[in-house]
C-alpha cells in the first residue's frame, strides 16, 4: 500500500523538473551546516513558495544524512482522538517513492492502542506530505514514517512521546515536528508574538511553551488565531527531546509570509529549529 499525495501541484510542483528548479532556488538562502548530530527539528508546512526555503534550510543544515525520518504533523481537517500512523510500505513523491521504515512503523503501531492507521487523517492533510519531496531530494535513500496527530494529551501526545522514547533505544532517527507559527495577524504582531513563542520553545520546556501560548492568546490580537498550529507535534517534540537529553536547541531561521509576498496585512509565521545533544 502506498501513501498518495493530495496537495502535489498545489503546495509544491508536481512535475519533477519544476520541483528540482524550486529546490535549486532555495539554495540562494544561506545555510550553516551543523557539524553535530541533530535529533529533531521543528519545520513549517505551508506551500513551498511561502515556507519552502525555511523547511529546506533545516534539511540542508544537517551534516549527517538520517536513515529514517519520522514526520509528525497536526490534523487540519479531521477531528479525532489518538495518533494516525500510515501502515503501508511506501510514500509517493514527484521525485520517486520513499520506503516506509517497517521496523519503526511496526514498533510504534504495536506500542499503544491509541496509535493506529486511520486513513481519513491523511485524506486531505498537507502537514506531513509537504516534507516528503524534500526528504527524497536531500536524503534520497532515507526511509520515513508518516504520522498525523489527533487531539488530546492523553490519547495522542503521551502515547506517541513514550513510544518514540522507547524506539530511540532501539534505533536512531530524525524526528520532524511540523508546525507553522502565528496565523493571520498583521506583520508586526506576528513578528512580536513569534519572537516570544520561539524564546519559550528555545527553553526546551513544554510548560514554558504552554504558559507563553496562553499569555499571547490572552492579548487578543486582532485576526490572531493561534501561536502555532502544531500543538500536539510541538508537545511531542519537547517531551521527546527532553527525555533523550537533546536540549541543545538552535533557531536556524525565521520569517513570515509577509517577507515573501510583501503583503503585511495578514501573515503566517515559519521557523526552523534544531534540537541536538551536546555539540561535538
Amino acid at each position: 500500500m502506498k501513501l498518495k499525495p493530495v496537495v502535489s501541484g498545489q503546495f509544491y510542483p508536481d512535475k519533477p523538473q519544476e520541483l528540482l528548479r524550486q529546490f535549486k532556488s532555495f539554495e540562494k538562502t544561506e545555510s550553516n551546516v551543523l557539524d553535530y548530530p541533530v535529533e529533531a527539528m521543528l519545520l513549517p508546512h505551508a506551500g513551498y513558495v511561502y515556507s519552502g526555503s525555511i523547511a529546506a534550510l533545516g534539511y540542508r543544515a544537517l551534516s549527517r544524512k538520517p536513515q529514517t525520518v519520522i514526520v509528525i504533523g497536526p490534523s487540519h481537517f479531521l477531528s479525532f482522538k489518538g495518533v494516525s500512523l500510515f501502515s503501508g510500505d511506501a510514500v509517493e513523491t514527484p521525485l520517486g517513492d520513499l520506503t516506509v521504515d517497517r521496523q519503526a512503523r511496526d514498533f510504534l503501531i504495536n506500542f499503544d492502542s491509541h496509535i493506529a492507521d486511520i486513513p481519513p487523517a491523511f485524506a486531505k492533510e498537507h502537514s506531513v506530505e509537504v516534507h516528503f519531496p524534500m526528504i527524497k531530494y536531500y536524503f534520497p535513500d532515507a526511509q520515513v514514517v508518516p504520522i498525523v496527530m489527533g487531539q488530546g494529551m492523553e490519547t495522542s501526545v503521551r502515547p506517541l512521546a513514550e513510544g518514540l522514547r522507547e524506539l530511540r533505544k532501539k534505533m536512531s532517527f530524525l524526528l520532524i515536528a511540523s508546525s507553522d507559527l502565528s496565523h493571520y495577524p498583521p506583520y508586526d504582531t506576528a513578528v512580536k508574538a513569534d519572537k516570544a513563542f520561539l524564546e519559550a520553545l528555545l527553553s526546551g520546556h513544554e510548560a514554558e511553551v504552554n504558559k507563553t501560548d496562553k499569555k499571547i492568546m490572552a492579548k487578543k490580537y486582532p485576526s490572531y488565531y493561534c501561536t502555532h498550529c502544531g500543538k500536539e507535534p510541538v508537545s511531542i517534540l519537547l517531551r521527546y527531546t527532553q527525555a533523550i537529553e537533546a536540549q541543545n536547541i538552535r533557531l536556524l531561521a525565521y520569517l513570515n509570509s509577509g517577507d515573501v509576498t510583501g503583503d503585511h496585512s495578514r501573515v503566517v509565521g515559519y521557523s526552523a529549529v534544531a534540537f541536538s545533544g551536546n555539540e561535538k
